[in-house]
């Protein structure tokens, strides 16, 4: 009927209104640990101010790249948060950042390095990008969007900072806790309780929370609750003291802890971890494919992967590192695989069963 095609004319045009106009490209590099997942979430929010995305991860690039690396997009985002990452993805583009001209940022942790951005502009990208989170995110791309167009940013929400030490939990009203205290009691945990059950600290990057990259960390701390124990999973800087975060009123509450994060300080965490005194597992995700991926990897870790996840956490003695993530196909979003994430939660488990029983009831064996 006429009305029918009327009020479909009047939708086609409201679609019409609501989408771009141009799509303008913007490429992002990364390298090793960052989740390749994080830019299909990117990708998705980008869309609504007219960017399309394109991802490169430095690793998987021709050692003598060139600069048609760059060719076809507006601006250039580094995402490389830390000192060692930046360093890899500048020798490893040796040959193409002498010819880079367009826009660019490189997204340290502390400080954008920028080209062609106005210092405030690029301050404020950084903000939004390093503490991450949809919201953030969604702001970065309007900022962008209000730079390409020479309009005003002020309508648009100022960054939120996430805290550099928190607790996490998938549930929360707000995601995290600024302390073990304020997590356990909302809990409901009395954490001096005799009778208490086992409480496994998970330690992970901010990152995650960040880039909506958190199943693994989900399936783990489902996996320990289900266990009947409480899951403690907490974010802090790699290059800082953490214990802080497993502590009530001075006291350590943890019985346990499974690493997620890269080691960078194997002194400093060697010193930590002994004084603490409890057992710590080693949870590695495997980066370049799935599951079966895996399976038939014939090293099972990533050659990349091994100074940092693997070598320098067995010198701080982070042992027993257990292949527990995978690489899943379509969206990169890093998720357990479940024998061995089951394998890994278990043994935290029985380290604390361990801990809590009688001397004369252990059996040991020599080897």
């Amino acid at each position: 009927s006429q009305m029918q095609i009327f009020i479909a004319l009047i939708l086609l045009l409201a679609f019409i209104a609501s989408t771009p106009l141009y799509a303008e490209n913007l490429l992002f590099i990364s390298t090793s640990p960052v989740p390749p997942g994080k830019f299909t979430k990117l990708s998705e929010i980008a869309a609504a101010q007219g960017y399309r995305i394109d991802h490169r991860a430095a690793e998987k690039l021709p050692a003598d790249q060139d600069a048609s690396l760059f060719k076809g997009y507006s601006a250039v985002f580094f995402d490389t948060p830390r000192d060692h990452l930046q360093e890899y993805v500048r020798t490893r583009l040796a040959k193409a950042l002498p010819e880079l001209r367009l826009p660019h940022v490189w997204l340290h942790d502390k400080t954008p390095d920028a080209k062609d951005f106005p210092r405030p502009v690029a301050e404020r990208l950084h903000a939004y990008y390093v503490n991450g989170g949809r919201s953030n995110f969604e702001n970065f791309f309007r900022t962008l969007a209000a730079q390409r167009d020479k309009q005003a940013m002020q309508g648009i929400a100022a960054p939120i900072i996430f805290p550099k030490e928190a607790v996490y939990h998938p549930q929360a009203p707000g995601l995290i806790f600024n302390s073990a205290d304020a997590y356990l009691r909302w809990k409901g945990v009395v954490p001096f309780f005799a009778e208490r059950p086992p409480i496994i600290a998970l330690a992970l990057h901010q990152g995650y929370i960040a880039s909506e990259q958190t199943a693994f960390i989900d399936d783990l701390i489902a996996r320990i609750e289900a266990g009947g124990a409480v899951a403690l999973p907490y974010y802090a800087p790699v290059m800082s003291a953490q214990a802080a975060m497993l502590k009530v009123d001075g006291k350590l509450v943890a019985d346990a802890m499974i690493n997620t994060q890269v080691v960078l300080d194997p002194e400093g965490r060697r010193k930590e971890l002994s004084e603490l005194g409890i057992p710590v597992l080693q949870a590695l995700s495997y980066r370049n494919g799935d599951e079966a991926d895996w399976r038939a990897d014939p090293h099972g870790v990533p050659l990349i992967d091994v100074p940092f996840f693997l070598a320098q956490g067995e010198y701080a003695g982070i042992y027993d590192a257990l292949v527990a993530g995978q690489t899943r196909k379509g969206d990169e979003q890093v998720v357990a695989i479940p024998e061995q994430a089951a394998a890994l939660v278990a043994k935290a488990l029985r380290l604390v069963r361990l801990q809590r029983l009688p001397n004369a009831e252990k059996k040991v064996a020599v080897m």
